[in-house]
């Protein structure tokens, strides 16, 4: 097991997609390019809300940025 940086981003708090990173300076620089940018649907207007975490992966099954 090896630590990673794991970034979460919701649409309106629905899931929306994760990346996991080996520096947590990649992860926070795509956090804040991300986090409060919005679409507008049906004219409605959702946001993402991004968040980095730190986690343990198995490099052999897992894809690191």
């Amino acid at each position: 097991m090896s630590p990673a940086f794991l970034l979460m981003c919701y649409l309106s708090g629905a899931p929306a997609g994760t990346l996991h990173f080996e520096n947590v300076n990649t992860c926070k620089y795509f956090k804040e390019h991300l986090n409060e940018q919005y679409i507008v649907i049906d004219e409605d207007e959702k946001r993402y809300s991004c968040f980095c975490k730190l986690v343990k992966i198995n490099k052999n099954r897992v894809r690191l940025w």
